[in-house]
């Protein structure tokens, strides 16, 4: 084992359960039609605050990785191995870059919800639920390199993992009420 591992493991079980509520809940709401989805009020403000952490935690990994500088990753893990290694670029798009996009969407696709007519509203609320969708599956792909292929975890990676979670789990409800409208 190495440095980090377990919380690791903690963070790639997070993802899964995530992604595991998201998906019972979409087929709850499939089968039955309509079900009480978790949609609490507090819940987009909150998703606006995680959309704006994940945009900082992005934008620090973007500054590492477009700068070539040394990461400041505290006590756990190896933030510098892991920004070193081949997968810290997808598709030669340095990760950091595609986080900032997300959350930059998810914040835009917040203010839909907010601000827009209520079909954009609907239609924000199902895009920050795709794109939350395929954050967790990136992250999973993410969190899985660092654990099995890297064998070192990024404490900052982890955060963002953890942001994209926790904004998955709080925008299902949303969503799913959108399609019932």
């Amino acid at each position: 084992m190495f440095e980090g591992f377990w919380l690791g493991v903690i963070v790639m079980v997070a993802l899964c359960g995530a992604l595991l509520y998201a998906l019972i809940q979409i087929v709850r709401y499939a089968i039955l039609g309509t079900v009480t989805p978790f949609a609490p009020s507090w819940a987009g403000p909150a998703i606006l605050v995680l959309a704006l952490l994940g945009f900082g935690v992005a934008g620090y990994l973007t500054f590492i990785e477009t700068r070539q500088v040394a990461a400041m990753c505290g006590p756990v893990g190896d933030c510098n191995q892991v920004q070193s290694s081949p997968y810290a670029h997808f598709f030669g798009i340095p990760v950091g870059i595609i986080g900032l996009v997300g959350y930059a969407a998810i914040g835009i696709g917040w203010a839909a919800t907010r601000f827009g007519s209520e079909q954009i509203a609907k239609f924000g609320w199902l895009a920050i639920f795709a794109m939350a969708l395929f954050g967790v599956l990136f992250s999973i792909y993410l969190t899985y390199l660092e654990l099995a292929v890297i064998k070192a975890v990024c404490i900052w990676c982890l955060s963002s993992a953890m942001i994209m979670a926790a904004t998955l789990f709080l925008v299902t409800g949303s969503a799913i009420l959108a399609l019932e409208e």
